[in-house]
């Protein structure tokens, strides 16, 4: 019989690299995205779209309903034009942002690097940075980067920016109570920063194990606004909490007429069932999905793949396995403590 180990708010209470923090749309014009489903094998054409359409495709796919294959043509058509070194300040913008998206985070600092030497005081463009250094296992350089939007966003904003940082830097539970007296004392001016500063304040209470607080958090908004990230923090408070059944009947809505659902949307969905005991439907999918993975050699997944083999699969080997992987392309303290972890269940095991 296989062992189900215990999901951990210490293990899954911060994002890692793959669900990266959702950044403040109003200042950066293009959502993180944290499924990589659209990474293809074959080739594809560059298509003839503005720097607006875009970034617009881009905002799309944090989604639970979006087809991130409908990103490739987008990611062939700033290689091109990178390549031929016709692409704009936008253009190069969301260029990085893909970068980042495949886990290709050096290559995203040297473009955002590029940009910034032409613009330094692109408040957009440092915050890209800011997240990118974070994926890296780079904190203190995080929080220089944060320092620099003094005077050229809101507070609530560089606030958000630098209490992350300092969380990866020296992990404290005192950072969730100043972040959320300064998102008391200066409300969000838009939607998507108050998406933003919520989903880092549930991070930050999972942290502290308080996942009823999380849930508060990311329920300030209604979930027609949420993104993918913002499913998953509320789904590992939904699960600490036993209440895989609320996973169930509110996510699976939200992919049903997908074809390719994110892994993290797949993951989660499938940890309800086995916490409720009701069916199969979202396990097997998972599984077909890491089984593909595996076939493709694809790592951009390998945190997910990592969770799957632990929690689901039961085989902590295997999970170690993946969990070496994922630690190889993102260092973050996220990273970190999921490889700190699964090292600690392989080894009871062995």
């Amino acid at each position: 019989m296989k062992r189900i180990f215990p999901i951990s708010l210490t293990l899954t209470g911060l994002l890692t690299a793959s669900l990266v923090t959702f950044i403040a749309l109003a200042l950066i014009c293009v959502k993180q995205a944290v499924a990589h489903t659209y990474h293809s094998h074959k080739p594809v054409k560059p298509v003839t779209m503005t720097a607006d359409q875009m970034s617009e495709l881009v905002n799309q796919s944090t989604r639970p309903d979006f087809n991130e294959q409908d990103l490739a043509p987008v990611m062939a058509t700033l290689v091109k034009l990178a390549e031929e070194d016709r692409i704009t300040h936008q253009e190069r913008l969301v260029y990085a942002r893909l970068l980042q998206h495949q886990h290709k985070f050096a290559d995203a600092l040297a473009e955002l690097d590029t940009l910034l030497a032409k613009r330094p005081d692109q408040p957009s463009a440092l915050l890209l940075q800011a997240n990118v250094q974070l994926n890296q296992g780079q904190p203190a350089l995080a929080r220089q980067t944060c320092l620099q939007l003094m005077g050229q966003t809101s507070e609530l904003v560089m606030a958000t920016c630098l209490l992350e940082a300092n969380m990866q830097l020296s992990p404290s539970t005192q950072y969730y109570s100043q972040l959320h007296n300064i998102s008391e004392k200066f409300p969000a001016a838009s939607t998507e920063i108050a998406l933003w500063a919520n989903e880092v304040l549930a991070d930050m209470a999972l942290f502290a194990h308080q996942p009823a607080t999380a849930i508060k958090h990311i329920e300030q908004q209604p979930d027609s606004d949420w993104p993918i990230s913002s499913w998953v923090a509320w789904s590992k408070a939904k699960l600490a909490l036993q209440q895989g059944n609320d996973i169930l009947a509110r996510l699976a809505p939200e992919i049903a007429n997908n074809p390719a659902p994110n892994d993290s949307a797949l993951l989660y969905l499938a940890l309800a069932e086995q916490q409720t005991g009701e069916g199969k439907k979202w396990t097997t999918a998972m599984a077909q999905r890491v089984f593909i993975r595996e076939q493709r050699g694809d790592t951009t997944h390998a945190a997910e793949v990592a969770l799957y083999y632990l929690h689901l699969a039961a085989e902590p080997r295997q999970a170690l396995h993946w969990a070496n992987i994922n630690w190889q392309q993102a260092k973050s303290f996220n990273d970190e403590q999921l490889l700190s972890k699964i090292r600690q269940l392989a080894a009871a095991e062995s």
